[in-house]
């Protein structure tokens, strides 16, 4: 500890020796010299001058004079300080050798005038140096003070504080639903808040959106896939059925599941038991299940043709059954449930996400952790209420969208251009090639009518039924997936993102109440006491600093 003290710049060491010793190798003296090198603040004070033994004093003379060991300051003799003041001077006025010293060099008072006058050279060449550690701490305190916010010790100021919170969030919040992303560079001029993905809520559910519609065509293309392609032209199969013995993997079966035929893929085979990929983990027996291509086409439309079968009411195979429409729609719109709930789940986090990142960039330097868990939990309450109101509101659409309808002309225009490539692929098919030039006679076209509609291009009843089912299911699904697809973020817009701002900005408001605000705002004991410590630390230092203005140095 001695150590520490003695190598501190504004230290003054005095280094006191007796003089009935070797001066020259005092441990004092040395260690005051590692200390100071230079020597600018050690006086090395000589005691014991009475004891000084006969003949030595011509060596004690010399060093008092600075002659021997040169130190900066030089020496100064002393004696017994215990004694009266009288002695000390009669005592160095009466030696032979003492009273040849001069007057500056020896006794108490001079002493102390020298020790002064040392210490303000001292304080002189350490001030500059004083004066900007005190400015140096008088900003850092005060910086720490900022960290802990502003007190708010007033109702009517805490009031407007928590206002001026909530009306900030709401405006960044509403400028990030909106895509205005410019307003939400003022949170942080040092950093582009702007360019923060969390903070773009609009454009991460416009990407939300669009793969929201791809997954919807995605299931509207695997639905008609599972039915074949009626549309196109067929091939007859040569050869008799296959038998269930030889079920391979891959291949596509028919499966009767609660009255209703479906389509499933192959993927274990055990004997004519079969595991499938849309039910992995129930062996279907050879009673449950017949090859989805097994009567007369190769191209997966038996399918369809089937599911008709199999859903098929007292109609006539002359008129497309609207009661097998409706199944193939509502098999379809179940389909929509998985990526449209996806699409809330998304709209959900990606909205909480944002108001968590706002909170807590505008809540930043305050410090208010009440203030920010009462921010977040209002938003996950809020957001969760949203969600559940907005599933069932998904759900009924879901029902609605069930039930075939539509007013939309495009429906007929989109059902007529798929019975017009149907039989164009069948025309095809059916006419011979032409001439060098493509030409064919009219002759050939009218037998090619013929071989279409009596021929041996003619469809049979079934294939005929299963081809109008098609046509008008591809027709009324392209219809009513893009209507879907616009509806579900529009409602989600409005369910979710307009009523949520609205939500907050009551559920915020309305907590604002004197005590509300308070308890929130109220700082910790620890806090507290911390912020008197630093403004008294900033007192002690503004003191200190016009001490230094108005003294003499």
């Amino acid at each position: 500890m001695v150590d520490r003290y003695m190598k501190q710049e504004r230290t003054v060491l005095i280094a006191v020796v007796p003089a009935n010793v070797d001066m020259h190798n005092t441990e004092i003296l040395q260690a005051a010299q590692e200390a100071d090198p230079n020597g600018t603040r050690t006086i090395a004070v000589v005691t014991k001058m009475d004891l000084v033994d006969t003949g030595a004093e011509l060596a004690v003379h010399e060093l008092l004079l600075n002659k021997k060991k040169k130190m900066r300051l030089g020496y100064h003799a002393v004696k017994c300080r215990n004694q009266r003041l009288a002695n000390e001077i009669a005592f160095f006025g009466q030696h032979e050798y003492w009273n040849r010293l001069p007057t500056h060099l020896w006794g108490v008072p001079k002493l102390a005038e020298r020790l002064v006058a040392i210490l303000q050279d001292n304080i002189r060449r350490s001030l500059p140096k004083v004066i900007t550690e005190i400015n140096s701490r008088i900003a850092e305190t005060r910086q720490s003070l900022s960290s802990l916010g502003t007190p708010l010790e007033t109702p009517g100021a805490q009031r407007q504080q928590f206002g001026k919170w909530v009306n900030q969030y709401l405006r960044l919040m509403e400028a990030a639903m909106s895509g205005q992303y410019e307003l939400l560079s003022p949170i942080d001029s040092s950093n582009d808040t702007s360019a923060t993905p969390e903070v773009r809520l609009r454009a991460g559910l416009r990407q939300k959106d669009l793969f929201f519609r791809a997954e919807v065509e995605a299931t509207k293309v695997n639905d008609l896939l599972e039915f074949g392609d009626s549309l196109s032209p067929k091939k007859v199969v040569v050869g008799g059925p296959r038998s269930q013995k030889d079920v391979a993997v891959g291949d596509s079966i028919a499966v009767i599941e609660s009255q209703e035929m479906m389509v499933w893929t192959v993927l274990q085979t055990r004997g004519t038991d079969v595991l499938c990929a849309e039910l992995p983990h129930e062996w279907l027996g050879a009673s449950r299940w017949k090859f989805a291509s097994g009567f007369t086409t190769n191209n997966g439309s038996m399918g369809l043709k089937e599911f008709i079968q199999a859903n098929r009411g007292d109609e006539l195979t002359i008129f497309p059954s609207y009661r097998v429409f409706c199944s193939c729609v509502q098999r379809s719109v179940r389909n929509w449930k998985r990526p449209t709930l996806k699409l809330l789940e998304h709209y959900y986090t990606q909205t909480r996400s944002t108001s968590h990142h706002l909170i807590s960039m505008v809540l930043a330097g305050s410090k208010s952790t009440r203030v920010e868990r009462f921010f977040t939990t209002t938003t996950d309450r809020v957001l969760g209420k949203l969600k559940e109101a907005a599933l069932r509101e998904l759900e009924l659409l879901l029902q609605h969208e069930a039930r075939p309808y539509t007013q939309d002309p495009r429906l007929y225009e989109e059902l007529d251009r798929l019975r017009q490539r149907a039989l164009h692929a069948r025309l095809e098919a059916a006419l011979p090639r032409g001439d060098k030039y493509g030409m064919v006679s009219l002759a050939d076209v009218s037998k090619a009518l013929e071989g279409v509609s009596m021929g041996p291009f003619a469809m049979p009843s079934d294939d005929r039924e299963a081809l109008e089912m098609e046509a008008a299911l591809r027709a009324y699904l392209e219809v009513a997936s893009h209507r879907f697809v616009d509806v579900v973020p529009m409602k989600l817009n409005g369910l979710l993102l307009d009523t949520f701002l609205r939500e907050m900005e009551s559920e915020l408001l309305g907590a604002a109440t004197d005590e509300k605000v308070a308890e929130l705002l109220r700082e910790d004991a620890d806090k507290t006491a911390r912020r008197l410590q630093l403004l008294n630390q900033v007192s002690t230092f503004e003191k200190g600093m016009m001490i230094i203005d108005m003294s003499e140095f």
